[in-house]
């Protein structure tokens, strides 16, 4: 009986070591995706921004040699509710932008962890972008040194906590062990 529990023990920990790994070799692979989502978002940000100066400047009929500072200072004028949220889309944008050029900058074997505090919250604008790159990601095993770093290190953390697990468990069917006796 003791094989068998120790037998059923060691696959356990096994299978949670091989599912820790599969799971961390994704972390490169989603940090690629989701870096290509803030970019694409940043992309929409600036047509849409693009599109509201441009169709102030007609509304307007401000010259087409007017940047967007003179005709944001126009609809600030007449229309400021609408400069407004231009500028709330600015500000999404310069958000979109830092989080993507911290990216960028940073080595690829640190940006899965950079990546995690906007999988968590935090930055709605931010959060929304890796929701939706969440949502659109197909996990896959990369063959690359960073999946490799990562997948490495969820087998030691998955191993360790099927351990750690495991040892609670057995907690209550443990024997006392008498005390020793002194002679």
């Amino acid at each position: 009986m003791r094989f068998i529990g120790r037998w059923l023990g060691q696959s356990l920990t096994l299978a949670a070591g091989i599912l820790a790994l599969a799971l961390a070799a994704q972390a490169p692979g989603f940090a690629e995706h989701y870096m290509t989502a803030l970019d694409q978002r940043a992309q929409e940000q600036r047509v849409d921004i693009a599109g509201r100066i441009d169709v102030a400047r007609r509304f307007y009929s401000l010259p087409d040699t007017a940047d967007a500072r003179a005709v944001l200072l126009h609809l600030t004028e007449r229309e400021p509710a609408n400069a407004e949220g231009i500028r709330r889309s600015a500000q999404r944008l310069s958000s979109l932008e830092a989080a993507h050029r911290r990216l960028v900058e940073a080595s690829p074997l640190l940006r899965p962890l950079l990546v995690l505090p906007a999988v968590a919250g935090g930055n709605a604008v931010i959060a929304d972008v890796a929701d939706s790159a969440l949502a659109g990601y197909t996990p896959r095993l990369p063959l690359s040194l960073t999946a490799l770093f990562y997948g490495v290190a969820g087998l030691f953390l998955g191993v360790l906590l099927a351990e750690a697990a495991l040892s609670l468990a057995r907690m209550p069917f443990r024997r006392a062990t008498p005390p020793a006796r002194p002679w």
